[in-house]
This record gives C-alpha cells, sequence and structure tokens, in this order.
C-alpha cells in the first residue's frame, strides 16, 4: 500500500514531463467538463449492462432497461471504469472526496451538510492557478446546511457560482430580475414543480441551459473547467412529460436480491426497507433518459462550437441507489448498488477509444488523474491516485504486479460506522457492530453470501485486511482507530491460514 502511495505520487510528479501531449504542444490547454449525477444506480447506463450477464444487468426485470445512448456513445469514445466506488457512499463526504483528492475525514466533510475546509485545495482552486475559468452549475451540497443556498459562501474556489446552490431536490427552477429561484409548495415539498415543469424549467433542462451558456461564451478567452451537477435521478422520483410515462409498459419486477430471506448484515439500516413498486422504477428510468437527452444537448454544443474534442468530459455519480436490492431504497452501505458508481472519461488527446478499465477506482482519484490528464503537477498532499496514465492506455497495465490496487471506502460521521477495501474482485467490509463481510465478485455478484471465514478467502481476506491497516496509517483515518473495527483487523491479521 505504502510502495503504491509513493509510486502514485511520483508518477504523477513527472507526468508532465514524461507524456507531453498534443494540446501541450500547441500551447491550447483543453475544457474540462465534469457531469455529476445524484444517486445514480450504474444498470441503468448501457454501457454497464454490456459488461454484465443478462441476469445482472436486467435486474428490475428482463426488457426492463432505460436507453442512454449519449452516455454510451461517451464510453465508446473513451474509457468505461468499470469498478469504480463513491468513496463514501452519501452525497456531502463523497463530493468532498472528489474534489479535493483526499478522504472525507480530512476535508472537513465526514457526513452529509458539513462544511468543506477551505484550507484544502480544491480542482477548482488548483484550474484556477492555471488560467483555467471555473464553473460550477447545479447542486453543491459542501456548505453546510444552506437549502438552497444560491451562490454558497463556501464555494470551493469556483469564480462562477450564480447558479450554483448547496442542497435540495426541486424540480422547476426559474430566473426572477436575474435571481435563479426554485419552484415549492408552501409544505417546501422539494417534488413540486415536476407536472408543471417543462423542457425550460424542468431542473435537469434548465440547468444544462446554464452550463451551455456558459461554456459556449463567445467572448471567453481562457479554457473552462465547468461542473454540471445535476440533483436526479436523486428522490423524490418526480419527472416532467413526457418522461414520467414513458416507461409505464415495462415489464418491471423486484430484483433477485429482493425478500429472499437470507440474513443480512447488521450494517444495513433497518429504516430503509422498501416495498417494491414498478411506477416508481418506471419514474427513476424517466429521471435517468432526461439526464442522458440532456448530455446529448451539452456534446451537441460543444461540436458546434468545435470544442469537443478539446474537451475531457467526465461522467459520474456521488453515489448510487440500490432501487429495492437487498429491500432497500438509496445508500450509505457497501452495496454494489449503494457504493458503486459510473464513471466515464473522455479526451481523444489522451484516452484511447473503447477501453474498460477494470481496477478499482474512486472519487477520491478524480482530482489527481484529471490533473494528470491536463499534464498538471501533482499534489503530494493528495490521498487519491493519480490514474491518469492507466486510464490513457489499458494495455500499459503490468497485470503481473503482485501489488493488488485497492480502493478504501468508509462511512460514518464524528463516529464510525463501516470501512471497507475494494479490489477487482472481493470486498472486506468492516464494521462496528458485525463480524467481518468478504464479498466475491465473481462468485456471487448478488452479494448475499459472507465468504469471511471461509478457507479458500482467508489469503483475500488478509491481503484485504493488511491494505485497510496501511490506508489507516497513511491518512489518519479515525475509523481504523474504532475499538471494534481495530478488534476485526487485528483478528484478521492474526489468524493462521
Amino acid at each position: 500500500m505504502r510502495s503504491q502511495l509513493l509510486v502514485a505520487g511520483l508518477l504523477a510528479l513527472w507526468s508532465p514531463f514524461l507524456f507531453a501531449t498534443k494540446s501541450s504542444a500547441n500551447d491550447q490547454q483543453p475544457n474540462v467538463l465534469l457531469i455529476i449525477t445524484d444517486e445514480h444506480n450504474f444498470r441503468t447506463l448501457g454501457c454497464y449492462r454490456e459488461t454484465m450477464s443478462r441476469e445482472q444487468s436486467n435486474m428490475w426485470g428482463i426488457g426492463a432497461v432505460v436507453p442512454t445512448p449519449h452516455l454510451d456513445a461517451l464510453a465508446k469514445d473513451g474509457v468505461l471504469c468499470t469498478r469504480a466506488y463513491a468513496t463514501s457512499p452519501v452525497c456531502s463526504p463523497c463530493r468532498a472526496a472528489l474534489f479535493t483528492g483526499r478522504y472525507p475525514h480530512a476535508t472537513g466533510v465526514p457526513e452529509n451538510d458539513a462544511v468543506l475546509d477551505r484550507s484544502v485545495p480544491t480542482l477548482a482552486d488548483r484550474l484556477n492557478d492555471v488560467g483555467y475559468r471555473t464553473a460550477y452549475i447545479g447542486k453543491w451540497h459542501l456548505g453546510g446546511t444552506g437549502k438552497p443556498e444560491w451562490s454558497p459562501k463556501v464555494d470551493g474556489g469556483f469564480q462562477f457560482k450564480k447558479f450554483m446552490f448547496n442542497r435540495g431536490h426541486w424540480k422547476k427552477f426559474a430566473i426572477e430580475d436575474g435571481i435563479p429561484s426554485v419552484a415549492t409548495r408552501k409544505n417546501g415539498n422539494a417534488r413540486a414543480g415536476a407536472r408543471e415543469a417543462d423542457e425550460e424549467s424542468f431542473a435537469t433542462d434548465w440547468l444544462t441551459d446554464r452550463a451551455i451558456e456558459y461554456i459556449t461564451d463567445e467572448s471567453a478567452t481562457q479554457p473552462f473547467f465547468t461542473v454540471v451537477s445535476y440533483p436526479d435521478p436523486h428522490g423524490p422520483n418526480a419527472v416532467r412529460s413526457p418522461y414520467d410515462h414513458m416507461f409505464d409498459d415495462l415489464p418491471f419486477a423486484p430484483p433477485r436480491t429482493y425478500q429472499t430471506g437470507q440474513p443480512k448484515p447488521k450494517w444495513v439500516a433497518e429504516k430503509n426497507h422498501a416495498a417494491f413498486r414498478g411506477a416508481d422504477m418506471s419514474i427513476y428510468y424517466g429521471m435517468v433518459k432526461c439526464i442522458d437527452d440532456n448530455i446529448g444537448r451539452l456534446v451537441e454544443r460543444l461540436k458546434e462550437a468545435n470544442q469537443f474534442d478539446n474537451t475531457l468530459i467526465i461522467m459520474t455519480s456521488d453515489h448510487g441507489d440500490l432501487c429495492y436490492e437487498h429491500d432497500r431504497q438509496n445508500k450509505g452501505n457497501p452495496y454494489e448498488g449503494s457504493a458503486r458508481i459510473p464513471m466515464i472519461l473522455r479526451f481523444p488527446e489522451r484516452i484511447q477509444a473503447g477501453q474498460y478499465y477494470t481496477r478499482p477506482i474512486g472519487t477520491v482519484d478524480m482530482t489527481p488523474t484529471i490533473m494528470g490528464l491536463l499534464n498538471r503537477p501533482a499534489n503530494l498532499e493528495d490521498h487519491g491516485r493519480n490514474l491518469s496514465n492507466e486510464l490513457a492506455d489499458v494495455s500499459t497495465i503490468n497485470e503481473s504486479d503482485s501489488d493488488e490496487p485497492v480502493t478504501f471506502l468508509r462511512i460514518g460521521g464524528k463516529s464510525a460506522r463501516w470501512v471497507a477495501a475494494v479490489d477487482r474482485r472481493y470486498k472486506l467490509v468492516l464494521s462496528v457492530n458485525d463480524v467481518p463481510w468478504l464479498f466475491d465478485a465473481q462468485r456471487d455478484p448478488d452479494e448475499l453470501q459472507n465468504l469471511y471465514g471461509r478457507p479458500d478467502t482467508h489469503k483475500v481476506s488478509k491481503r484485504l485486511a493488511k491494505s485497510l491497516r496501511e490506508y489507516g496509517t497513511a491518512t489518519n483515518d479515525p475509523h481504523l482507530q474504532n475499538d471494534r473495527i481495530a478488534e476485526s483487523l487485528s483478528r484478521i491479521l492474526d489468524e493462521d491460514q
């Protein structure tokens, strides 16, 4: 683990000199467009379904799928990360890790609604320093409890923040006297407005329009770094016409993991138990389709402006949504539907097309990786890895390397709840209220069995536990100092085969 961090840091530091690109040779800085969705199940993207078995790709009924041609096209032209994870599968901590390259406990945001520590340089700060015009459009959720709080006081260093709002999931937006606003009922119901909204006022469309205005500003002379952060497909599930009934006729069925009767880990929150509703999935699909269509609009405008191929485009999400898997909605646990996220990168100047990156990657890796892809210097205090060279050309990866890559997940605020280590196949979860759990993505992709303690998984458990211990030391993660987690860790490391 320590050798991984050292090598990654050195490569990140020297990559501007070792890996020159055509853009840098022409002294033309590329643009950066970062698209973030909220609570987005990775199986709703066709490009991910293509990598899975029929059972895994049709989780809510055979044939019950949503088309996402525009996201699929970005994946075809770039690299699809098949084992990407939210560093902490809830909104604020994951976003903090994404924009700083550090684990949530080192950013001031170990839990939702906390305030980002501005002594930690963000991706916007770093790109401001090298001549980018930086803009954030959409949900931020790193400025505390303000709701919606347009142009938040704590803004991460983004220069243009008129259409940045701190938090909330409203469905209808407007501009009144030059000031952005949201539509709510008197009781503050965020669902209000979806039925009345149209292609100009619905949140996803409205935010896309604002982004297009910014990135196609003909008077601008600097390259842009623009974040478009959609508050969908997060609940409350509601979407404008015609998306609200577009998928009603699909043969929706409960996931295979729904009401199996098998014992569940104690780290699964009982309060999130949910009764399956196909109509709810239809609306969720509608939100996803609306997002995909709007990404198509963004791409088309970039092409019209002759900036498409000179723009590093990244699409990801802050966490998943179980969508009734394991009888649950939403997120907050290490199950795949909650913690695994879509992650696509397209940048023809650097990234070869049609690639699959099968190693684990976390949102904490995003800032150092983006800086690496832009051939910009690393920050050696980053916890995340600069994976730019691996993503640019996966054929350069040395698969015989004995150092199996691992990414780390954690959740809990000031008090620990669970931590996890994930490699290309296995996931080890240590918690404050249960025995260790080990999942095998090949043997049990539905994550119904705890394989910890079996003779054939002893070496895997020990290797991942060792990685967790090294991670805890390297990042000073207090979760690894929790008595119950530390006890589980010691027990695994001290066991004989």
